[in-house]
């Protein structure tokens, strides 16, 4: 079921995460203030921008034409995985070990936690220690906002943000300078 999401053809990639190669790149961000759209490092000597074209070209996502505009307050996934019980802050970690050990009584159910699980961890890449965003399981929920939002724009952002931060973890000097 997941397959068929459009997140399903990340299913059949081959490829394994490199920190070190993300680390490497980093190092040699390029500062720039046009760099808005995209970030740009120095590669032998060349400048190698990343924006969203390049982002969706290597997830296979791209931008919603018409995204939906609807409010996705939705709290039933919400109230299946805690009871009665909303919670608001628990992890991602915290929500993974609820998913393993939930006994779902439907499918749709498993995999909408499933993909909002996957959006959190992998997509936007948080790490498991941090606040799971609740308002994922609305969305995942209901079926027609989530195939028309833009999953390409926020969770191109959403990288765009987390390498910055990334960056500013490393001393100024290790920034390459034009």
């Amino acid at each position: 079921m997941f397959d068929k999401t459009i997140f399903g053809l990340l299913l059949n990639v081959n490829m394994v995460f490199n920190g070190q190669l993300i680390h490497h790149f980093l190092l040699r961000q390029i500062p720039e203030d046009d760099n808005a759209d995209g970030i740009c490092f120095s590669v032998l000597g060349k400048n190698v921008r990343f924006t969203q074209k390049e982002f969706n070209i290597i997830t296979g996502l791209w931008p919603t034409n018409d995204p939906l505009e609807k409010d996705c307050d939705s709290k039933r996934l919400q109230s299946l995985l805690f009871g009665s019980e909303n919670k608001k802050l628990i992890t991602c970690l915290e929500i993974e070990e609820i998913f393993k050990n939930f006994e779902f009584t439907n499918d749709d159910d498993a995999v909408k936690v499933v993909l909002a699980v996957f959006i959190e961890t992998v997509m936007v890449g948080k790490d498991k220690k941090t606040q799971f965003d609740m308002d994922i399981l609305g969305r995942v929920d209901d079926e027609e906002a989530f195939k028309s939002f833009d999953w390409s724009t926020t969770n191109h952002w959403s990288n765009q943000t987390h390498l910055h931060k990334e960056n500013n973890c490393h001393p100024k000097e290790n920034i390459v300078k034009q």
